[in-house]
């Protein structure tokens, strides 16, 4: 298998565990925050919230750097793969804290 292709295969499971991940976290966090509550309370969760959800991405891009450093010989094969990867969890990340606030509309 080259390296391209073992590269997309790592980016695309490594994608799929994060969202795993984080979907498993917010869904938590739904059912612990959907009882009543005040909006200084819910605002102090979602921090809380952001945060962890920021960490498993942190975790998640250094897990891909490893592993990519262990495939790609050239530095422009990991630069690649670090674009790419951190540009969707980026937006995947926009994605996820707009909604929340969307969601719980404090």
């Amino acid at each position: 298998m080259n390296n391209g292709v073992k590269g997309a295969l790592l980016v695309l499971g490594a994608y799929g565990a994060a969202m795993l991940a984080v979907i498993l976290i917010v869904a938590l966090a739904i059912m612990i925050l959907s009882g009543p509550r005040s909006c200084s309370a819910m605002n102090s969760a979602l921090l809380a919230l952001w945060g962890t959800i920021a960490a498993v991405f942190l975790v998640s891009v250094a897990g891909v750097g490893a592993a990519a450093w262990k495939i790609f010989p050239d530095t422009s094969g990991r630069a690649a793969v670090m674009i790419v990867y951190g540009l969707a969890l980026l937006a995947s990340y926009v994605v996820v804290a707009f909604g929340l606030m969307v969601l719980f509309n404090c």
